[in-house]
């Protein structure tokens, strides 16, 4: 994917790319939901061949719905990467200093990202201890039941044998797909905590208690945010996977392993319809807001999670001066010592973070640019840490 070099103003401008004259036939609209730290911003990023979504260890890296699109000859594929499903009280300690709105839409988000999918991609991280999909993740699929999904297997260049998936995939699908294809298995120890997991394992739970029923009822009636953790947690305790997976991939999004089989398969499935985003446009996103997701996530993977999460991220500059992109953004911290931290010594982490940012923001907008970054606490410049 080639990106123009275009940026009329330091504003709302989008992203353009290359325009095709080919006339949009075919169009599929995907929701990526999942748990925090599956890697759903980087396989969104390799599915559209672009790094769009900023990416870092940390979670909470993406905090709001970001669309990403690709087209290939007549057909085009929407992704809106959604953030990872996360309970209320989390987002008051770790985005307790942050904007109200920023908490809102973490929560709220993931679900609003299936209100016009025409398809689910439900991301698992096939190195997670555990064999069972998130309760709140189950929560949306059987509020969405009627939307088709596939089960995206991921970070698999970290799995060391293969074939101690195929168990796992027997209880995340209830051992069989939604076409009653059923999976061989056989027993193996899989994930990080090494359990044991064989075909009597209980893989297709079917409740039966009047009171769990009326539970299910009330429960599902609500969008999942509405829900308190403990409701969803308590409601699927003994339910471990989802019987409406169409199909399983399994891919690394780090190494691209799997990610353009599981693309061609999306496009052979996209139905007749118009493109949903303006040609030459893959994300709705401003290249201004990109570059504040950037250095956020920059932030997150070199600093401490306590100050890295109360951090608030601003453009204050942005020039285009000949061929030269030029952005100062500015990091500003709670309280002055967050921005010493953030500095480090000798200026030594602050000068790794603006690497990273330039390295991606410049893979990104595909142009000469200089990323500057400074750190304030009240609108005060901090210079060095103490």
């Amino acid at each position: 994917m080639i990106i123009k070099r275009l940026f009329s103003t330091a504003s709302t401008s989008g992203i353009l790319m290359e325009k095709s004259t080919q006339p949009a036939t075919k169009c599929l609209q995907l929701a990526v939901i999942g748990a925090p730290n599956v890697g759903k911003s980087l396989l969104t990023n390799s599915l559209v061949r672009c790094p769009l979504s900023a990416v870092s260890s940390k979670m909470d890296t993406t905090t709001r719905n970001i669309s990403a699109s690709i087209c290939e000859d007549v057909t085009q594929l929407v992704f809106v990467d959604s953030p990872g499903a996360v309970s209320t009280s989390h987002v008051r300690q770790t985005m307790k200093k942050t904007s109200a709105t920023s908490g809102d839409r973490v929560l709220q988000d993931p679900e609003r990202a299936l209100q016009r999918a025409q398809h689910i991609l439900v991301v698992q991280d096939a190195t997670a201890p555990g064999a069972y999909i998130h309760h709140r993740v189950l929560h949306m699929l059987h509020r969405h039941s009627h939307v088709p999904s596939t089960l995206v297997m991921n970070k698999i260049d970290l799995v060391m044998r293969r074939p101690d998936l195929l168990p796992l995939v027997e209880i995340l699908t209830n051992g069989q797909l939604s076409d009653n294809q059923q999976i061989a298995t056989k027993p193996a120890q899989i994930g990080r905590l090494g359990k044991s997991l064989s075909t009597t394992t209980p893989t297709n739970f079917t409740p039966t208690d009047e009171k769990w029923k009326m539970q299910f009822r009330d429960l599902i009636q609500k969008p999942t945010w509405k829900c308190s953790y403990s409701e969803t947690r308590s409601l699927f305790r003994e339910i471990c996977g989802w019987s409406g997976f169409e199909r399983v991939f399994f891919t690394s999004s780090l190494t691209g392993e799997g990610v353009d089989e599981l693309r061609e398969h999306l496009i052979s499935t996209a139905p007749d319809g118009e493109w949903r985003m303006e040609e030459g446009m893959p994300t709705g996103e401003s290249a201004q807001q990109l570059a504040m997701d950037s250095i956020r996530a920059a932030v997150l993977d070199t600093t401490p999670s306590d100050v890295a999460y109360t951090v608030n991220v601003r453009i204050s500059e942005w020039q285009e001066q000949g061929e030269v992109l030029q952005i100062v953004g500015e990091i500003r911290c709670q309280k002055p010592r967050d921005g010493s931290l953030i500095i480090g010594k000798s200026g030594k982490r602050i000068s790794e973070i603006g690497r990273r940012v330039n390295e991606h923001l410049h893979s990104l907008f595909q142009r000469q640019l200089y990323a500057r970054l400074i750190v304030t606490h009240n609108g005060k410049l901090i210079t060095q840490a103490k």
